[in-house]
């Protein structure tokens, strides 16, 4: 009697067949277009890496929670932190749904990228899924491009979590705020209006108003 297959054996065969299909209709596009043959090679390369690494961190054990690290007061020694690796560009596009935007408009082609874009919506909230999502909320990281790729929506439980800001330390030294004091005015400048103020009129009598200027006449 042979066993039944886990749910993430299950969900590795579903996305395994995901793939299959297009990756048939790849292989015989890039035989009728030979210069589309360097970006299907990248993009079945691409699948088969997802697939093994969708497989691996499904069937390891959950990793326990992180200890939450005590804070270290500002005068002790700390390690220099490690120089961290530059990350490699990626050679896809990081659009939504750039990969069904690049397809040719074929008959053949559109029923084979309709078909993947709705088996990954089926796969994405499949309830097997959504429950190891749960116990892995790193799988996000591996699903999250091949959705956008083939231009799915990412449901609530696929979502990054938002990131937490960090809080800055107090300055020790702050800077004095600034204070702009008004200019203070003499009594004679402020005038109460009355019955015969009408306000400021600008005109040649008033000295805010500018001086004619004598254009030069540029004619010969």
């Amino acid at each position: 009697m042979t066993e039944a297959p886990r749910p993430h054996e299950a969900l590795t065969e579903t996305l395994k067949a995901i793939f299959a299909g297009f990756h048939r209709e790849a292989v015989r596009l890039a035989q009728h277009h030979r210069a589309a043959m360097p970006m299907v090679t990248l993009l079945l390369g691409y699948f088969n890496r997802v697939v093994i690494r969708f497989a691996r961190s499904a069937g390891k054990p959950a990793a326990p929670p992180r200890p939450i690290r005590e804070a270290t007061p500002d005068n002790a020694e700390t390690a220099p932190p490690k120089p961290s690796r530059p990350r490699k560009p990626s050679p896809f596009s990081t659009q939504f749904a750039w990969l069904l935007h690049l397809l040719p408009t074929t008959p053949t082609t559109g029923v084979v990228a309709a078909q993947a874009h709705y088996d990954l919506i089926a796969f994405v909230n499949s309830p097997d899924l959504i429950a190891l999502l749960a116990a892995k909320p790193s799988l996000g990281r591996i699903l999250r491009p091949i959705c956008r790729m083939f231009g799915v929506n990412l449901p609530d439980h696929l979502r990054p979590p938002p990131r937490e800001r960090r809080q800055r330390k107090p300055n020790p030294n702050p800077k004095p705020k600034r204070i702009i004091w008004p200019i203070p005015l003499h009594p004679a400048d402020i005038r109460i209006p009355d019955a015969n103020y009408h306000g400021v009129h600008f005109g040649p009598g008033n000295r805010f108003w500018p001086p004619r200027r004598k254009y030069r006449k540029f004619c010969p």
